[in-house]
């Protein structure tokens, strides 16, 4: 995929829209060029620096505060990050030097330009040589400065940007879970269960500080291959608090890991998650994301037309925010991100979910949270912003798992109808089979595109609001997707306690290998401790 090609303009011409602060936002570099550390590559790096260095006005546009709340700002910070982004990847062409087994940061620029032979220092530029020293050394001050400004969060424990990126260019893959100790039981399972499904990938758990005391650590870090790590320590949040769910992109960032599958702590899988790295879709971008379900249409066009800088992209106009299909569109439950290649992505997720999260009570401007409901939307949407439209949604559908009931026709309109005029399976075995079923359960579960179940969230009780010692564990007899037969709408109602009903008539019965895993997932939870040991 060329970088840039999946920008149009919002009539579908290929013609690139007018942007302000000079075309930064159109030639963003979707992956990052480092050197092999050769003269060559060096001084063809030297020229790339002296050619893209921003005028004085230009520089001066891009260091200004950031001001104001809401889609406003979003804009304003897209526009920055996008112009950054490729001033950043000119400067670690020159800087970040890769082997097969080693990625470093070179800082020996000074010396080689003091000390070059002329001829070869005038391939460079015609420039003086001191005229050449002080031209880089102002390229490195405005992008310490531009750098610091837009992401301060990862200094100290990463002295720049680029000892971050490089810290796991080579870094392979890996599974990332976060959590407190209240999780730590769904953790565990989750844990336990992904050995048995046969992955053996490292694990970071990343935690908050005194959010996850030594007893559970030491019980995770029993699974082979896994360690704990304090994310408090890595993240500097002055002005700010890394805490809950916006702690999530931090703990993907900051992992060791170049290619990562997060997991929320009651996501649980049917497979080994490794296959994820397999979908064509993140083979081709680095990217995998998963949809939420299709639930109350409503158009946010006008909404991302003021957030997002032009040109806006081809997928972002395709999106259920501008189409109109959904208010939600994206589960952030299961991630997978090659970070080498989605950095600067990462970082504008991570500043979303930190210092730009919460409403300013001093001003009145609202934060990122006020615009949608948590961290989910961020991530999809930080890509948009940052000008990185290499990203994939997985193309199975949505759905739940539960006991199947047939509708009788007394209530068609789930969304209005508190009784679903419905008799329980159980019930109703021996009568004729309705093209309507319905399932109501907490699990929300995410299909292949061959309508096989890949993995759930929600956690396995019928209730995770109250004690889990005093819950049932769920039942699961079936599944539906909710993409019906006749590509009409999904039909869902969300209750209380998370609970959600489904009305489909795409009903699916699990294999004996499904269910194999569903009772594998059970049985570890009880193992564990984290359920009951009876239903």
């Amino acid at each position: 995929m060329k970088a840039g090609s999946d920008y149009v303009s919002e009539t579908g011409s290929d013609r690139a829209s007018v942007v302000d602060l000079s075309d930064d936002t159109e030639s963003v570099p979707t992956a990052h060029k480092i050197g092999n550390g050769d003269k060559e590559s060096l001084r063809e790096a030297l020229k790339d620096i002296l050619d893209n260095m921003p005028d004085e006005t230009h520089a001066g546009k891009l260091l200004q505060p950031l001001e104001g709340g809401g889609q406003e700002r979003l804009k304003e910070l897209g526009t920055k990050i996008r112009a950054f982004h490729k001033y950043f990847a000119t400067w670690e062409t020159l800087h970040v030097v890769n082997n097969s087994k080693l990625a470093y940061v070179r800082d020996d620029v000074i010396q080689y330009l003091e000390n070059a032979p002329e001829k070869e220092l005038s391939e460079v530029s015609q420039l003086e040589r001191g005229d050449i020293v002080r031209a880089y050394e102002r390229y490195r001050a405005f992008l310490g400065r531009l750098s610091h400004m837009l992401f301060p969060y990862t200094s100290p424990y990463f002295g720049d940007h680029m000892a971050l990126h490089s810290h796991f260019r080579n870094g392979g893959r890996g599974i990332v879970l976060s959590g407190n100790d209240k999780q730590a039981p769904y953790i565990l399972t989750s844990l336990k269960v992904i050995r048995k499904l046969g992955s053996s990938l490292p694990v970071e758990i990343m935690y908050l500080e005194n959010e996850l005391n030594e007893d559970w650590r030491t019980k995770l870090e029993a699974v082979p291959g896994v360690i704990a790590r304090n994310l408090s320590q890595m993240v500097s949040d002055e002005g700010w608090e890394l805490k809950g769910s916006a702690s999530k992109p931090f703990a993907l960032l900051m992992s060791s890991f170049r290619e990562v599958i997060y997991l929320d702590a009651d996501a649980l899988f049917f497979v080994n998650p490794e296959v994820l790295f397999e979908d064509p879709g993140y083979v081709e971008t680095g990217t995998l994301f998963f949809r939420d379900r299709i639930t109350s249409p409503s158009s946010r066009k006008q909404w991302l037309k003021d957030m997002l800088p032009k040109p806006i992209s081809r997928k972002a106009q395709t999106s259920r925010y501008w189409t109109g299909k959904s208010r939600e569109q994206q589960d952030s439950g299961v991630l997978v991100v090659d970070k080498w290649r989605h950095f600067v992505a990462m970082l504008t997720v991570a500043r979303m979910n930190g210092p730009d999260r919460d409403d300013n009570p001093k001003t009145g401007s609202k934060g990122v949270f006020s615009l949608f409901y948590g961290d989910k939307e961020t991530f999809w949407l930080g890509w948009e912003l940052a000008g990185d439209t290499d990203y994939w949604f997985n193309e199975g559908a949505t759905g739940n798992m539960g006991i199947t009931a047939e509708d009788t026709g007394k209530a068609n309109d789930l969304s209005d109808e508190p009784d679903l005029g419905v008799t329980t399976s159980h019930e109703k075995r021996d009568l004729p089979i309705h093209p309507l079923y319905t399932i109501s359960s907490p699990q929300l579960l995410h299909l292949s595109t061959s309508n096989r179940p890949l993995w759930f969230s929600g956690w396995i009780l019928d209730d995770n609001f109250e004690d889990p010692k005093d819950t049932a564990i769920s039942i699961w007899e079936n599944y539906l997707s909710e993409t019906k037969e006749t590509n009409e709408p999904a039909e869902w109602r969300i209750a209380g306690h998370g609970m959600a009903t489904l009305k489909s008539n795409k009903l699916f019965k699990f294999t004996a290998k499904e269910n194999d895993a569903l009772s594998m997932i059970v049985e570890t939870a009880r193992e564990v401790g984290a359920v009951r040991m009876r239903r």
